[in-house]
């Protein structure tokens, strides 16, 4: 199932604007509760073609979020901007003192009203070379023509820490019918200055027929963005494989880890379909792949409304991976009749042999789109939402957001509450129900971690959602 959300020169920076406080409802002395986060989205300068069509009221989803190796008091984060017509595209906000203040504006040079070749972006992901350099992912949407819609998978970069912008690179682009390329990620080599690498899946597409068979493509740039390799596919199971993400080991091993089963189903109470998490692995930078290995096994299932038993954007398929040393963990949630599972796997040899999955969250109430990273002193984070102070008589779907970390590699784990609650039925509806986005950002700090997430009402403030930042500390 795909998921549509809703030249070189430099371009403008960002410009400045303030941090506003998140106002958070006191929970019980029984929950131990992060400090409240803060709400970075918010007012935007627009490129003037852009401005005069602009819809007042923000609704943005779906952030990423990357820290600076070298100094990661630098943060860089993105989030699309849930809009038609969209007149923002992807926000890029950026932090030099660690989350205290940022700035931010949108990524120049994509929408038509920019310049741009596009009427829609989505899809943004963040990551950070040793040398600095900024690489956003996007799907740019293509306006409707008599042959189909195109949709291109872009790059764009900045070399001076977000300051300028170079010209968006395109890796892919794909007309559907019959091809649709989707869901991309992105990923600085932390060993090779100037080395990144990108993964997407590619579907075949018939009219009139939900896709469900793609292929992984993968490209790589070795000269900081400028130019990219061709779109090489990296591996076809002649099913759905999607979730594609990418991380490195110490020992200089490249690995995409993705969710794959027969069809990845977008209805309610699907039936019981078993799929897999997979990681095929490259020990020469993406030029040759292993033959897919099995991290485990699960259940598919999808999140509802417990009030009303109406869908949820929140698919089985949401799964999330990050790696320390050569240590790789993967996480996904299960839904079931009685109660819900976050579950974490595990491997200490990069990829190769996986350990039984761990339950680090089983609770009756729905628990769903975990997001994982580990940080500098290996410490594993997974946040976390779930519905445990909705009930049964309440008009709002009170939903809260959680963070729980382990020291011992996944073993034990300590929960805290980090944000909420807020009424997830008043965020923007699209296709399978209110949208927050199909993943969250956070990533490790030598300190703890970077949370990026989505707030909808009575949190939000600039519109029906905002975008919440949260250091937290090991």
């Amino acid at each position: 199932m795909r998921f549509d959300a809703g030249g070189g020169a430099a371009l403008t920076g960002l410009a400045a604007v303030l941090v506003m406080a998140g106002c958070e409802s006191a929970k019980p002395p029984s929950e131990p509760s992060l400090p409240p986060p803060s709400i970075i989205s918010g007012s935007l300068e627009l490129a003037a073609g852009c401005a005069a069509g602009a819809q007042a009221v923000r609704r943005p989803g779906e952030p990423s979020v990357a820290a600076e190796p070298a100094n990661p008091r630098q943060l860089v984060a993105a989030w699309l901007e849930n809009q038609s017509p969209d007149h923002v595209g992807i926000t890029v906000a950026l932090s030099h003192d660690g989350g205290t203040s940022w700035s931010r504006s949108p990524l120049p040079g994509l929408l038509t009203c920019d310049g741009g070749r596009y009427i829609h972006a989505s899809d943004p992901w963040v990551s950070i070379g040793s040398d600095g350099a900024i690489y956003v992912t996007s799907l740019g949407t293509q306006a409707p023509t008599s042959a189909g819609t195109a949709h291109d998978i872009v790059v764009s970069v900045s070399r001076d820490h977000g300051a300028t912008w170079a010209a968006p690179v395109v890796l892919e682009s794909g007309t559907a019918p019959p091809a649709q390329p989707d869901k991309e990620a992105i990923l600085a080599d932390p060993r090779r200055p100037g080395t990144a690498y990108a993964v997407w899946a590619t579907y075949q597409v018939t009219p009139g027929v939900e896709p469900s068979n793609d292929r992984v493509m993968f490209a790589r740039t070795r000269d900081g963005g400028r130019t990219w390799s061709n779109p090489t596919p990296i591996y076809s199971g002649n099913d759905e494989a999607q979730e594609n993400q990418l991380l490195m080991t110490a020992g200089g091993v490249l690995l995409d880890v993705f969710v794959e089963g027969s069809s990845l189903p977008g209805t309610p109470h699907p039936p019981p379909l078993p799929v897999k998490i997979r990681v095929i692995r490259s020990t020469d930078q993406g030029q040759t792949w292993s033959a897919p290995i099995d991290a485990t096994q699960f259940t598919y299932t999808n999140a509802v409304d417990p009030g009303t038993g109406s869908q949820l954007r929140f698919f089985g398929q949401d799964i999330t991976a990050a790696s320390a040393g050569n240590a790789l963990y993967v996480a996904w949630f299960e839904e079931h009749t009685e109660f819900s599972t976050v579950l974490v796997a595990r491997s200490e040899d990069a990829g190769l042999h996986w350990r039984a999955p761990q339950v680090v969250v089983r609770e009756k109430p729905e628990a769903f789109l975990p997001t994982l990273a580990v940080a500098g002193d290996a410490t594993v984070g997974l946040l976390w939402f779930d519905f445990r102070h909705f009930t049964s008589k309440s008009a709002a779907l009170n939903t809260d957001v959680w963070f729980s970390s382990s020291r011992d590699r996944g073993l034990n784990w300590t929960e805290r509450h980090a944000a909420g609650p807020f009424d997830l039925r008043s965020a923007p509806a699209v296709r399978f129900g209110p949208f927050l986005g199909d993943y969250m950002g956070l990533c490790g700090l030598p300190d703890g971690f970077a949370a990026v997430f989505i707030q909808a009402k009575p949190q939000s403030r600039n519109g029906t959602t905002d975008v919440f930042f949260s250091h937290i500390h090991n």
